[in-house]
């Protein structure tokens, strides 16, 4: 495999050409009825139907523009705290990772909207962008999440049980975050300088608060409905994923036809004589918009329907790469998984492991080692399919609780999208950096070079390695919640 990927070969190919050699010399099975049938069992099955809808979910949260309203809410809500705009980044990227399933799409989405805005501000950017690549990799743990969808279809493991055990560890993470940030921004002022009128007594300042925050709350409730229903036993994962895309679409249309609608409202409003008790400062833009509706606008019409439709054009188009890449490699990782478990690959790696007689510490912290060493080279979906079939048999010989583990290992994996030298989120930033400073430059011809993004990361993937030795020590942070819920195992 190793082989494979220094030629070059994609993540697939090199994993479902390494099993036909492995079936083709080792086996006497008929490969060529296997092939097919390997690839009917993995596309038929229902819950791989939640991937591509979480996928599109996130794609039209992103594309309609929501993401930067999300973005500015939570701006004003955390300014006037020490390291200010910061803590916006852990909790804009964390949400929206959390809608688009990749913390890579995250780095480099929110940190176009990010830079330009921290720059003006005289923040430190290795600070910033290891705060967007950390912020990332929290949305990935906490659901709506692509990578538990995978573990539970991969390892047999409830999606409903992992969805509540990300909750506690990925606030935990969230809050370790910020406070070292805090503290960061405590002991080195200059770092975050905080903004004149940020501050929780401005009447002014929780007018624009609370506004921002109304215009968020649709993705909010969405967000909300779709995990209810899955933890409420209402629907599956597929069928809440059905509902959040045809929600995330309603608001992704609404938001793109914001001025037709907003037209509407005021041309209604004058209909029903209600513009006479409207406060006078808002009642010429409402009139303007009463006349523009009443007048028909054909080119506001045309260009809200372009607008939409490129919208849905790039989300449909984002959604069908996506999931082309993972399902690619989930067809090629069964297949794989098959062939361990006929050569009995698997059963004998789990008894010579067994056989060395490592406590459960020692084993996890050669599989963190393993992990973030294979991550500088290997991106997450890849990662977590390619050593799945490996490493289940085993932890489950070893008596390790699937459940647990499961969000060990995808903090591991976002850990290693940020490991220095290779991890893939890093050069995501790296281009966002490049490019918003040739765009709206930042005050210095110094060129940005990938040092300051691995300078910045260190103390998050720090903050990381805590938040996995906390889990070691009390595994009830994970298991607690989904048991009192679901019930004991």
């Amino acid at each position: 495999m190793t082989v494979f990927f220094l030629a070059g070969l994609y993540v697939a190919g090199a994993i479902g050409t390494l099993s036909l050699i492995m079936m083709e010399f080792f086996s006497d099975a008929p490969l060529w009825n296997i092939m097919p049938n390997r690839v009917w069992e993995t596309y038929t099955r229902f819950l791989l139907v939640a991937i591509p809808l979480f996928v599109l979910m996130g794609e039209l949260i992103l594309r309609s523009g929501v993401a930067d309203q999300m973005y500015k809410a939570l701006d004003r809500w955390v300014g006037p705290i020490p390291g200010g705009l910061l803590h916006t980044n852990i909790a804009s990227c964390a949400i929206f990772a959390a809608c688009s399933g990749s913390s890579i799409a995250t780095a480099a989405t929110i940190s176009r909207v990010a830079l330009p805005s921290f720059r003006a501000r005289g923040y430190n950017e290795r600070l910033v962008v290891g705060s967007l690549a950390a912020g990332g990799t929290l949305g990935i743990l906490i659901p709506p999440s692509v990578l538990l969808v995978l573990y539970g279809l991969t390892t047999g493991t409830s999606i409903g049980r992992l969805f509540l055990a990300g909750f506690l560890p990925g606030a935990l993470m969230a809050g370790t975050f910020m406070l070292m940030i805090a503290i960061a921004a405590i002991i080195w002022p200059g770092i975050a300088p905080k903004t004149p009128g940020d501050s929780y007594t401005s009447l002014k300042g929780w007018r624009e608060r609370i506004l921002g925050t109304v215009a968020v709350v649709p993705v909010a409730i969405l967000i909300f409905l779709v995990l209810g229903s899955i933890y409420a036993g209402w629907a599956t994962p597929t069928e809440a994923a059905a509902a959040g895309v045809s929600g995330a679409f309603i608001i992704a249309v609404m938001n793109q036809s914001y001025e037709l609608i907003f037209n509407a409202f005021a041309l209604a409003c004058r209909k029903m004589g209600l513009l006479a008790i409207i406060p006078q400062a808002m009642r010429q833009s409402l009139e303007t918009a009463a006349q523009q509706a009443e007048d028909y606008d054909k080119n506001l019409i045309k260009q809200v329907v372009a607008s939409n439709f490129r919208m849905l054009t790039e989300a449909f188009m984002g959604t069908i790469k996506t999931t082309g890449m993972i399902m690619f490699i989930l067809m090629a990782a069964f297949t794989l998984q098959f062939a361990f478990a006929y050569l009995r690959i698997s059963e004998d790696m789990a008894r010579f492991v067994v056989s060395l007689d490592l406590s459960s510490v020692q084993l996890i912290l050669i599989i963190v080692v393993f992990y973030l060493v294979l991550g500088t080279f290997m991106e997450s979906y890849s990662m977590m399919l390619t050593t799945l079939p490996l490493i289940v048999p085993t932890l489950t010989a070893s008596g390790i609780d699937l459940l647990w583990f499961g969000i060990i290992m995808i903090i591991l994996l976002e850990a290693a999208q940020i490991s220095p030298p290779q991890g893939l989120s890093l050069f995501a930033l790296h281009g966002a950096q490049i490019e918003t400073q040739q765009i709206f430059g930042d005050g210095t011809e110094k060129e940005k070079t990938i040092n300051d993004v691995y300078i910045g990361v260190l103390p998050f993937m720090a903050c990381m390695a805590l938040v996995i030795g906390i889990l070691m020590v009390f595994p009830e942070i994970a298991t607690w919640l989904p048991d009192k819920v679901k019930g004991a195992r």
